[in-house]
């Protein structure tokens, strides 16, 4: 086995002995930068790979916190009154919220009278 990698290095050498490789200082300056600007180029032309949905993500993330810090004073959501303080009253054998009862005896009264 050894006989038949070495045949097979010597043919390799031979077919290749005709390349020369001739950018070795060039390869070695991108490679190794030495001045300022060489490196700034480097790191200027650095691939950086971004996944898309964890960074869709953190934008969106970012949006709402901006959004929600943001709100004008007074645009609070208004809560509905607590359950305290509203009343429950009897009416016809049922129990109704007392505003509920309200509301509902005003629509009807106005839908006789039209």
């Amino acid at each position: 086995m050894s006989r038949d990698n070495e045949s097979a290095k010597i043919r390799l050498d031979e077919e290749l002995s005709e390349l020369h490789f001739t950018k070795q200082e060039e390869v070695r300056k991108q490679a190794f930068p030495a001045t300022w600007s060489q490196r700034l180029r480097a790191l200027w032309n650095k691939e950086i790979e971004l996944p898309v949905v964890p960074g869709a993500a953190a934008a969106l993330l970012l949006f709402v916190l901006l959004g929600v810090q943001r709100l004008p004073p007074g645009s609070e959501p208004e809560h509905p009154a607590p359950a305290a303080v509203r009343q429950l009253v009897e009416a016809g054998g049922n129990t109704y919220w007392e505003d509920e009862l309200e509301k509902a005896v005003t629509y009807a009264e106005n839908q006789n009278k039209s």
